[in-house]
């Protein structure tokens, strides 16, 4: 009788051990939250670059640019001129510094300057000016397409991440 009830002690703890761990095992993974996935990268395909007799130094490029949805690029500066075509999708564009030519699909031409914004669509065009400080959105569930082109120094990035200029307070 003895021999029964340590058997079935042990019957007992192994089942313990196997259900109980499985059961803390299924209480961890409820509390670890499950990483978000990380987001889809910007697309930069160069279709044609050369290097311009007439511009020593600087490099110039045909490239399509794909912003996957609901994408936030960094607050950014160009060491060149950059102008872009909208293919596809709307883009979401903040001026932070400085300012920027752009002419709608239907052919309306306007200026974007410091603390503006506005969305450009296909067939609009935009023309950024070296240094000006900005970022684009995509805030749709559909992929921005842009076709750009740039003249830029042949030794610099095509752009470079910047802090966000401090913003005025006025002075009561």
């Amino acid at each position: 009788m003895k021999l029964v009830s340590q058997r079935m002690t042990a019957l007992v703890l192994l089942v313990m051990m196997m259900f109980g761990g499985a059961g803390m095992s299924a209480l961890a993974d409820e509390a670890t939250p499950e990483a978000a996935p990380a987001p889809a990268p910007v697309i930069r395909e160069v279709l044609v670059s050369g290097n311009p007799a007439g511009a020593p130094g600087q490099v110039l490029e045909l490239v399509r640019y794909i912003i996957p949805a609901n994408t936030k690029l960094p607050i950014h500066i160009h060491p060149g001129m950059q102008t872009a075509y909208v293919e596809s999708g709307t883009l979401h564009y903040t001026v932070l510094e400085g300012s920027m030519d752009f002419t709608r699909a239907d052919g309306t031409i306007g200026v974007l300057s410091s603390g503006e914004e506005t969305d450009f669509v296909p067939g609009d065009t935009l023309m950024e000016s070296q240094g000006m400080v900005h970022f684009g959105e995509n805030r749709t569930d559909r992929p921005v397409i842009l076709l750009v082109a740039s003249l830029f120094e042949a030794d610099e990035p095509p752009s470079t991440i910047v802090e966000a200029p401090p913003v005025a307070t006025p002075v009561p």
